[in-house]
């Protein structure tokens, strides 16, 4: 059964590249298009099928968030474990199912619930949850529906697992190759003077003249052995050109978690056109006052901040899922945004900050390539 709304957005699920964005992105679909009261996306954090909700749309509490379920708890652990698609009319009067979670499931005031396991060739992903605060109960249509986007979600879930693989993959095989390096040259270099100390000290022993040259020649490896490691350490830390900006995000994602215990990835959708010094420093630093407010105003539970090529330039997102998605640029809140928008035209792009209509706000940001130019929106 095709419905309509959950197909069109497939290859979208698909570019995220992040099992959590992919499971908020599709628990929004289903909030939308089958029009569910509630909608959640759990994901599988043990090999026992043992499943985190991570995702919720339309709650009014946070009683889900971060729910553990365990296999054959509730109706999701009955889900996982059976690998189908399980539905109750009212979940707290259900004799189906166990009642681990009715605190929750009250708190949210939800009756009919559906459970859809996220699978892809025998291997559960982890859980897509629809829910109405009425015993209306769902159809079959609705089944099959939750069940074809569990399907789809499981392929972005793999394709995103995939991206993962490929950058540890990519990041091991540079490691190796620095450390070949430090070895042909640190190493040699310490092997020399190791050499030279113990020449020295044999010559000094047996009182011979040259002891005076030995030294110098181990001071001289000692100075050399320096130079090297600065340089090796040097070349270690400075990232390439194309790839500064997306290093220097990460490191503000990584500070912003430390920093408030809220999740907060960066994903990079393919390779990047250039940027300059001025317009990489505005983009940074437009990330930098949207996770600012993000922490100060909006409650939210995770953050993405996306990087991907848009109209012949760079297009950035930073989207959270908090409770302040009404600011705007110029909201007495978002003076911060208000003097980035003023910088990024300046670079001939624009900004703009909107609110999402399941929750949270989403920043924007575009600007133009090294050779390219556009002027920004009245």
């Amino acid at each position: 059964m095709t419905v309509p709304g959950i197909d069109t957005e497939f290859s979208a699920l698909l570019s995220l590249l992040d099992r959590t964005a992919a499971l908020r992105r599709s628990a929004e679909i289903v909030h939308r298009v089958l029009g569910a009261d509630l909608a959640a996306g759990a994901n599988r954090i043990a090999e026992d099928d043992t499943m985190e909700v991570v995702a919720v749309v339309g709650g009014r509490t946070e009683a889900l968030n971060g729910l553990v379920v365990r296999p054959q708890e509730g109706l999701g652990g009955q889900a996982a474990v059976l690998r189908r698609t399980a539905a109750v009319a009212d979940y707290c009067l259900s004799r189906a199912i166990t009642h681990d979670f009715d605190h929750a499931v009250r708190a949210e005031g939800l009756h009919a619930v559906m459970a859809a396991p996220i699978v892809r060739a025998h291997r559960l992903y982890g859980l897509l949850y629809a829910a109405r605060r009425t015993t209306v109960p769902w159809t079959d249509g609705d089944r099959t529906a939750l069940l074809g986007l569990a399907r789809q979600t499981a392929v972005a879930m793999e394709v995103a697992d995939s991206a993962r693989e490929m950058a540890e993959v990519a990041v091991f095989s540079e490691r190796q190759r620095l450390a070949m390096r430090l070895h042909d040259s640190v190493g040699a270099t310490l092997f020399s003077l190791r050499v030279a100390l113990t020449s020295a000290r044999t010559a000094a022993e047996a009182g011979a003249d040259a002891t005076l040259e030995l030294l110098a020649d181990a001071l001289a490896l000692t100075e050399r052995a320096t130079s090297e490691l600065r340089a090796q350490t040097h070349s270690l830390h400075q990232a390439p050109e194309d790839k500064a900006l997306a290093v220097a995000l990460q490191g503000d994602c990584l500070d912003f978690f430390e920093r408030t215990g809220v999740a907060a990835e960066l994903v990079v959708l393919g390779d990047l056109p250039p940027l300059d010094t001025g317009r990489t420093d505005v983009l940074r630093r437009t990330a930098r006052e949207a996770l600012l407010n993000v922490e100060k105003h909006a409650g939210a539970h995770s953050v993405v901040v996306s990087l991907y090529t848009f109209e012949g330039g760079v297009g950035m997102t930073v989207a959270d899922d908090g409770m302040a998605g009404d600011i705007t640029l110029h909201d007495d809140r978002g003076l911060g945004l208000w003097t980035m928008a003023e910088r990024v035209e300046r670079v001939g792009g624009r900004v703009s900050c909107v609110g999402n209509d399941e929750g949270g706000g989403t920043v924007r940001v575009w600007v133009p390539a090294a050779r390219a130019f556009q002027p920004a929106e009245p």
